[in-house]
């Protein structure tokens, strides 16, 4: 399971004993400095620094990485195309189809560089927490900062049961596969709808297991965190601060860069 994987990854990568209170801060402020960026230069620089980081420094998996990185880019991609497609209205080249005229629009193309280097430097951040912080730590985090008790027990249950049902969709499929339950199209369509009956009532009974395995252990309501994370030295903040500035700064003097 890909869920399986990323937790390894997380808990056996080489920025696994970083402060991950600066992992936090480091990628949440360059997610926000990237939204904000009014130039592709700044996003770009985020999304190359976040690769450079987890690739090279982190040591994550490259196959692993660009399985994660490859459905964003090709949104982002489309999402770029369509733009070019149907904003603007100044044409760099059009052609025509059945009597239509189709062209890429400057103002939808630079418009759609812009939305797909965010994009890029977005989901490179959030990649970079996810595959060097484990989800407990990122989950005390979120406790330490003051969100409700219940609000982060949710969460971490959600978490949990949403790879606890894809665990029983491969099973399940897995089973289905053994017994040539995907030989042709009509057989197909029979499994899957009896994949679909009876994943829901499977992924129930797994949660009621585990809920009872947790009771058996003093389960009271409330998810407890055996390790206490330690405030990361303030150099090192005062340094994320001055490296997000540096940023703001290079977004502020190429706001009016333009690709085309």
């Amino acid at each position: 399971m890909l869920q399986n994987t990323i937790d390894s990854i997380a808990f056996n990568n080489n920025l696994r004993n970083v402060n991950p209170k600066l992992k936090v801060l480091f990628a949440i402020l360059s997610l926000v400095v990237c939204v904000a960026s009014q130039s592709v230069v700044v996003p770009l620089i985020i999304a190359l620094i976040m690769i450079y980081l987890t690739l090279f420094k982190a040591k994550v998996p490259k196959k692993v990485y660009l399985t994660l990185l490859s459905p964003a880019i090709g949104f982002g991609i489309f999402t770029l195309i369509f733009m070019a497609f149907w904003y603007g209205e100044t044409p760099i080249y059009s052609f025509k189809i059945f009597g239509f005229t189709i062209g890429f629009q400057k103002e939808g193309l630079e418009m759609g560089l812009l939305v797909f280097s965010r994009m890029l430097g977005g989901v490179t951040s959030t990649l970079f927490l996810a595959l060097t912080t484990p989800m407990t730590e990122l989950f005390y985090i979120l406790r330490s900062l003051g969100l409700p008790s219940v609000v982060v027990d949710i969460a971490m249950m959600m978490y949990r049961y949403v790879f606890v049902l894809l665990d029983e969709l491969v099973r399940m499929q897995n089973a289905q596969e053994t017994r040539l339950g995907y030989k042709d199209l009509k057989t197909s369509y029979k499994s899957l709808g009896m994949l679909a009956s009876n994943l829901f009532i499977r992924t129930w009974e797994r949660g009621e297991q585990l809920f009872i395995t947790m009771s058996s252990r003093c389960y009271n309501g409330e998810l407890k965190t055996l390790e206490e994370i330690k405030n990361p030295k303030l150099i090192y903040i005062i340094g994320i601060l001055l490296f997000e500035a540096f940023l703001l700064a290079i977004s502020y003097l190429t706001g009016d860069f333009k690709v085309i």
